[in-house]
Protein backbone atom coordinates (compact mmCIF):
# COMPACT_ATOMS: atom_id res chain seq x y z
CA UNK A 1 0.00 0.00 0.00
CA UNK A 2 1.15 3.56 -0.64
CA UNK A 3 2.26 5.94 2.13
CA UNK A 4 -0.27 7.36 4.56
CA UNK A 5 -2.64 9.75 2.79
CA UNK A 6 -1.54 12.97 4.47
CA UNK A 7 -3.79 15.97 5.03
CA UNK A 8 -4.36 16.45 1.32
CA UNK A 9 -6.07 13.05 1.27
CA UNK A 10 -8.61 13.63 4.03
CA UNK A 11 -12.27 13.55 3.15
CA UNK A 12 -12.99 15.40 -0.06
CA UNK A 13 -13.88 19.02 0.65
CA UNK A 14 -13.50 18.69 4.43
CA UNK A 15 -10.96 20.58 6.52
CA UNK A 16 -8.68 18.18 8.48
CA UNK A 17 -9.76 17.61 12.08
CA UNK A 18 -8.93 15.25 14.92
CA UNK A 19 -10.34 11.75 15.38
CA UNK A 20 -13.89 11.01 14.27
CA UNK A 21 -16.02 8.40 16.05
CA UNK A 22 -18.37 6.54 13.76
CA UNK A 23 -21.06 4.14 14.97
CA UNK A 24 -21.52 1.27 12.55
CA UNK A 25 -24.02 -1.59 12.53
CA UNK A 26 -22.86 -5.21 12.37
CA UNK A 27 -21.91 -6.29 8.86
CA UNK A 28 -19.33 -5.58 6.17
CA UNK A 29 -18.29 -1.99 5.50
CA UNK A 30 -15.99 -0.68 2.77
CA UNK A 31 -14.20 2.38 4.15
CA UNK A 32 -12.56 4.93 1.88
CA UNK A 33 -8.77 4.63 1.83
CA UNK A 34 -7.98 7.44 -0.60
CA UNK A 35 -9.98 10.41 0.74
CA UNK A 36 -11.67 11.02 -2.62
CA UNK A 37 -15.04 9.41 -1.93
CA UNK A 38 -18.14 11.56 -2.32
CA UNK A 39 -19.79 9.28 0.26
CA UNK A 40 -17.68 10.43 3.19
CA UNK A 41 -15.99 7.58 5.00
CA UNK A 42 -17.53 4.97 2.69
CA UNK A 43 -15.88 3.89 -0.56
CA UNK A 44 -17.52 4.89 -3.84
CA UNK A 45 -14.76 3.63 -6.16
CA UNK A 46 -13.03 7.01 -6.51
CA UNK A 47 -9.73 5.33 -5.59
CA UNK A 48 -9.51 3.53 -8.93
CA UNK A 49 -6.21 4.43 -10.59
CA UNK A 50 -4.82 6.04 -7.42
CA UNK A 51 -2.84 3.04 -6.19
CA UNK A 52 -4.94 2.95 -3.02
CA UNK A 53 -7.57 0.45 -1.96
CA UNK A 54 -10.66 0.52 0.20
CA UNK A 55 -10.55 -1.01 3.67
CA UNK A 56 -12.99 -3.81 4.35
CA UNK A 57 -14.22 -3.78 7.92
CA UNK A 58 -16.21 -6.77 9.19
CA UNK A 59 -18.13 -6.24 12.40
CA UNK A 60 -19.81 -9.09 14.27
CA UNK A 61 -21.83 -6.61 16.35
CA UNK A 62 -22.59 -2.88 16.23
CA UNK A 63 -19.40 -0.99 17.11
CA UNK A 64 -17.89 2.45 17.32
CA UNK A 65 -14.71 2.88 15.26
CA UNK A 66 -12.36 5.85 15.54
CA UNK A 67 -11.32 7.17 12.15
CA UNK A 68 -8.44 9.47 11.24
CA UNK A 69 -9.54 13.03 10.67
CA UNK A 70 -6.06 14.56 10.28
CA UNK A 71 -4.86 12.33 7.43
CA UNK A 72 -1.55 11.41 9.11
CA UNK A 73 -2.27 7.93 10.45
CA UNK A 74 -0.20 5.21 8.77
CA UNK A 75 -3.28 3.04 9.40
CA UNK A 76 -5.62 5.43 7.55
CA UNK A 77 -8.63 5.49 7.62
CA UNK A 78 -8.20 4.37 11.25
CA UNK A 79 -6.91 6.77 13.91
CA UNK A 80 -3.68 5.80 15.65
CA UNK A 81 -3.15 8.99 17.65
CA UNK A 82 -0.81 10.64 15.09
CA UNK A 83 -2.89 13.83 15.35
CA UNK A 84 -1.33 14.49 18.76
CA UNK A 85 2.06 15.22 17.17
CA UNK A 86 0.49 17.21 14.31
CA UNK A 87 -1.30 19.94 16.26
CA UNK A 88 -4.81 18.45 16.10
CA UNK A 89 -6.87 18.13 19.25
CA UNK A 90 -9.01 15.32 20.48
CA UNK A 91 -8.65 12.02 22.23
CA UNK A 92 -6.79 9.24 20.49
CA UNK A 93 -8.24 5.96 19.40
CA UNK A 94 -10.45 4.15 21.86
Amino acid sequence: MADAPGPEHGLAGVEPVGPVSLQLPAGVHHLCGCGRSRHGWFCDGAHLGSGRVFHELRLEQPSTVVLCGCGRSPHYPFCDGSHRSNGFEGAGPA
